[in-house]
């Protein structure tokens, strides 16, 4: 468990002739300008931070939107570096929270999600445009129609033949209840930030971004084999008539125009993630935390198979449809999927989940925000938060199941076996019925085998750890599966890591002993090292074994002796280096909270992450931490592997024809019959990138055809991703906020932000964000603005009630923080003026209320109502009226809808009358009425449901938070005096503001 330089042994320096990877030369000595902060960890946080938003870095496009990487001549998951993915927003909510906790400004964080809400989450976000244009035609008892999926590209488009009928989605209908309409919350995972691809936003033109994908084609499809296209397809481009949708999929028929995104659920994961630790470390923003309650939400529809089967029907090969949450593994898959039809006949719309669970996706720390009232994240449908908890616990015990015995973290594990629910061969490991998957969903490079996937979702189980340890949880069953997972892996991939030293590894990537032989797996090898200072290496890759033994439950889990793991190619990957340290922190904080100090392995993990940061801040060359990459792959720019069935011809949004003049006859051995065409034929626009000509000189100067190889060294390019970035950045924040507690010389706290006053009858209710630092806070209150202040007193919570107050005098107050080091400065200001509760209206007529709309932040009012008669008469409903109060936020048109009522949508009226002067959470209602066709109302009986919908003309967004009819928490019936009731014009229930 050796780790660090000073306690590693030197060996000979002649075992360096067998070194794999050269060194890297010219590494940057950055020293940060003196920022103000605690630790050297923060003030480096601080100092990225500063790096990534300065507009001259160029990480930010002129709509706000993060790019992928700064540089843009680069092909991995997305091939331009100026896109954008939902990974890279997600990324950015990790960083505004820590910015927002180490600086008590917020506002960042809400700036970044209203601009993911924008421009990758296709949903009209106050605009008025409709992004999913007829998603209410969704038929969620056929969620979409089967195409098996194949090997190769070369073998589509795969027939939409209907093989298998699906399952029926048994979210659909209390989504609608939660949220008054189906139009998924969730990111769509690849953004043209530029519209380099040239395709354009058609649903959106305002947005010079565009929603565009690229990966449909099987799992040996690699991103030199996709053809990009557009998400919002109306056959401008590709084949006449048929746009792109004919590359993927044949039907009788030509293709008719449609939307459709794909949601990468990792990402959608990590936001949630990001802002539970944003509520944990003070944010108090229910309006954006609601957001993300409704991302969590809609996430689930990434815990079913991709036809809404069965799980572990299709073991046989002969799948079976799922009648509901049968249908769910409760993992999270690979993606999402939905879509639906553009123009006059568009009425039509669809769904798909992921038959197929990767490792790396997996998030154990949303799943409890989501699930946990101590999470506090629990969604407003039904039965999300026990789905999530579910969830929590299949997620658990989906690592255990897939850890090898050196520790590493397998695959994972498919519910449609190649893609076409094949029966899984004889003596295939299961999970829950599930086919145990070396490398799920794509082959080319194989899915687990970067050691980024085992440091981005590892690294959230040690969040896991961290959170149940120090809330005193050590003896659940889901703290114990964590803690062996967590332990396990941490044993492992400790002796693969390094700071101030080399390891040694050979011509194909194996790590050698002191004996120079390949380390093939086992326990605590002794790596071979030389001293190296100022160098870091971490794993690159990890090649596998065997499979795991079939999962029959933790309690009789004894390991995995079959499933091997074998470590390769040390590496200099930054941005993997930011996860595993912060793998590495969790841990470390985690193992002192469970055992009150640290133990070896903890220990181990505080220095060796300490180092590890000290030592990347030296390639820090001022506009991020990068390394030099060799990029052996980029001869896949100048290959022919791009395929087009025969015949097939079309046009690029570029302006080019596709697939071009310059193709080569396919390869019948896979499966089809068609032409390649390269990268550069489908994208002739790379061409025109800055760094072409120094990689085409290099292709043509160093590349051998014959041998595939580069015979004067691969091409070496420098990348600031913006994850990557971030990654480390926020390794330094986590860093000092969990391991540097109590080490530094305190500050001095800021003042305490977003005061908030709530007035009661004698009684008013104070609540702030939480100040890093702060041990207490002093609550002050004046009757002038202003002051002088008086102060009431010192507590240790963000929130306080003041009782000491009259009705109908206006309060003033600010409040400070401080700790051992000082006071901060007061708060802004906030008033409130306590005033008597009035006596409702109360009588035989009850008005019930419920809301199907817990985000007070969208652009829909949605109160449901209903009219209890407790009485011995009837009432014809004709002659009673009810008010709903509430703020218009922005004076524009406004429209009324009855989305359903029991009495028939077309007896129930409103009208929207303006109050002046305002009221206290009021400056508008809407009336509601009754036609004589209503009908009466007889005793002991109520009106039903009545659905109601409110919405501006121009679509912009209310804010709901304070409206004196609206209680998000109200979502079952409950008797409400705050919607009044008027027989005859007389006030009969109830009470107005």
């Amino acid at each position: 468990m050796k780790k660090l330089s000073s306690i590693q042994k030197p060996i000979s320096l002649a075992m360096a002739a067998v070194l794999m990877l050269t060194l890297i030369t010219g590494i940057f000595n950055f020293r940060p300008a003196a920022a103000q902060a605690a630790s050297v960890e923060q003030t480096r946080f601080l100092q990225m931070y500063s790096q990534l938003k300065d507009p001259a870095n160029g990480y930010f496009s002129a709509e706000g939107i993060p790019y992928h990487s700064v540089e843009t001549l680069l092909s991995e998951a997305p091939n331009y570096g100026h896109m954008t993915t939902s990974e890279a927003y997600s990324y950015w909510m990790w960083l505004e929270v820590l910015y927002g906790y180490h600086t008590g400004d917020w506002s960042k964080l809400e700036s970044a999600w209203d601009n993911m809400e924008k421009y990758i989450i296709p949903v009209n976000e106050g605009d008025g445009v409709q992004e999913q244009p007829t998603m209410s035609y969704y038929n969620p008892n056929s969620p979409a129609t089967y195409a098996s999926e194949f090997g190769q590209p070369d073998q589509y488009p795969s027939p939409l033949n209907g093989k298998y009928s699906p399952g029926k989605d048994p979210l659909d209908a209390e989504l609608k209840s939660a949220y008054g309409n189906n139009q998924t919350y969730l990111m769509h995972w690849l953004v043209d930030v530029d519209n380099w691809y040239g395709f354009g936003n058609l649903l959106n033109p305002a947005h010079t971004a565009a929603y565009v994908n690229t990966f449909q084609r099987g799992t040996q499809e690699s991103v030199w084999e996709a053809v990009p296209h557009p998400s919002q397809d109306d056959k401008s481009f590709g084949k006449t008539n048929e746009g792109f949708m004919s590359l993927f999929t044949k039907e009788s028929n030509a293709p008719a125009a449609q939307w459709r995104y794909t949601d990468a659920t990792d990402a959608d994961a990590r936001a949630v993630q990001a802002m539970y630790w944003a509520k944990e470390l003070g944010y108090n923003n229910t309006v954006y935390l609601n957001k993300a309650k409704k991302m969590g939400d809609y996430l689930r529809y990434g815990m079913y198979d991709k036809y809404f089967q069965k799980i572990g029907s299709a073991a046989d090969g002969t799948p079976e449809a799922g009648t509901g949450k049968d249908a769910s593994h409760y993992l999270l898959a690979w993606y999402t999927a939905w879509g639906g039809g553009l123009g006059a006949s568009g009425n039509w719309a669809w769904r798909i989940g992921t038959s197929h669970a990767h490792q790396g996706y997996q998030n154990v720390v949303t799943a409890y925000a989501l699930s946990d009232p101590a999470g506090g994240l629990v969604p407003a449908s039904a039965t999300a938060g026990q789905d999530w908890s579910k969830s929590l616990t299949r997620q658990l015990e989906f690592y255990n199941w897939l850890q090898s015995s050196e520790g590493a973290i397998a695959g994972g594990a498919t519910n449609s076996y190649n893609g076409s629910y094949s029966a899984y061969p004889a003596g295939t490991s299961t999970f829950y019925g599930m086919a145990y998957d070396e490398a799920p969903v794509y082959s080319d490079p194989p899915s687990n085998n970067w050691f980024g996937m085992q440091a981005w979702s590892v690294e959230r189980v040690a969040e896991l750890y961290y959170i149940l340890a120090s809330g005193g949880d050590t003896t659940s069953a889901n703290f114990q599966m964590a803690k062996r997972v967590i332990e396990n892996w941490m044993d492992w991939s400790t002796d693969y890591a390094f700071a101030g030293s080399r390891p040694l590894a050979d011509a194909e990537g194996y790590y050698l002993n002191k004996q120079g032989q390949r380390i093939l797996g086992g326990d605590d090898p002794e790596v071979a090292t030389v001293s190296a200072p100022g160098e870091f290496w971490i794993p690159g890759n990890v090649e596998w074994q065997g499979q795991p033994n079939t999962w029959t439950g933790f309690t009789s889990f004894s390991g995995n002796s079959n499933l091997k793991a074998v470590t390769k190619n040390p590496g200099q990957d930054t941005g993997v280096l930011g996860s595993y340290i912060k793998a590495l922190t969790f841990f470390a904080a985690g193992n002192k909270a469970e055992h009150g100090s640290y133990t070896a392995l903890g220990g181990t993990a505080s220095q060796l992450a300490k180092s590890l940061l000290d030592t990347a801040w030296g390639y820090n060359d001022g506009v991020g931490i990068t390394t030099v990459e060799k990029r052996a792959d980029y001869s896949r720019y100048f290959t022919k592997e791009m395929y087009f069935p025969a015949g097939w011809t079309g046009t690029f949004g570029q302006g080019n024809a596709i697939p071009g003049s310059a193709t080569v006859p396919s390869d019948p051995a896979k499966g089809g019959n068609g032409v390649y065409a390269s990268y550069t034929d489908v994208l002739p626009a790379i061409k025109n990138d800055p760094k072409w000509s120094d990689l085409q000189g290099k292709y043509n100067s160093s590349y051998n055809q014959a041998t595939q190889t580069w015979d004067k060294g691969a091409p070496e390019f420098t990348y600031h991703r913006f994850w990557s970035q971030v990654d480390m950045a926020t390794a330094y924040a986590e860093y000092d906020r969990l391991i540097n507690t109590g080490t530094e010389e305190p500050v001095a706290p800021k003042a305490p932000s977003k005061p908030a006053a709530t007035a009661g009858d004698k009684a008013v209710a104070l609540s702030w964000n939480k100040v890093k630092g702060a041990d207490s806070y002093t609550v002050k209150r004046a009757t002038t603005s202003g002051g002088p202040y008086t102060a009431l007193g010192n507590v240790t919570q963000a929130t306080y009630s003041d009782t000491s107050v009259v009705n109908n005098t206006t309060y003033y107050y600010v409040v400070s923080a401080a700790n051992k080091a000082g006071t901060s400065p007061d708060s802004p200001e906030v008033s409130a003026k306590p005033t008597a509760v009035p006596t409702p209206a109360v009588g035989d007529l009850v008005v019930q209320y419920r809301t199907t709309d817990t985000d007070p932040g969208d652009s829909q009012l949605r109160p449901v109502l209903r009219i209890v008669n407790n009485g011995t008469t009837a009432v014809e409903l004709s002659k009673l009226k009810l008010r709903y109060y509430y703020t218009v936020d922005g004076d524009k048109a406004q429209q009324f809808n009855v989305d359903y009522a029991t009495v028939g949508s077309g007896n129930v009226l409103g009208s929207f009358v303006k109050l002046v002067p305002a009221a206290a959470g009021a400056d508008y209602y809407v009336e509601i009425s009754f036609s004589p066709a209503a009908g009466s109302l007889s005793p002991g009986a109520n009106t039903g449901e009545i659905q109601l919908r409110i919405n501006k003309t121009d679509w912009s967004n209310y804010n709901e938070t304070g409206d004196y009819s609206y209680d998000p928490a109200k979502t079952a019936y409950t008797d409400w005096s705050r919607v009044p009731l008027y027989l005859n014009g007389v006030l009969v229930w109830g009470l107005q503001p």
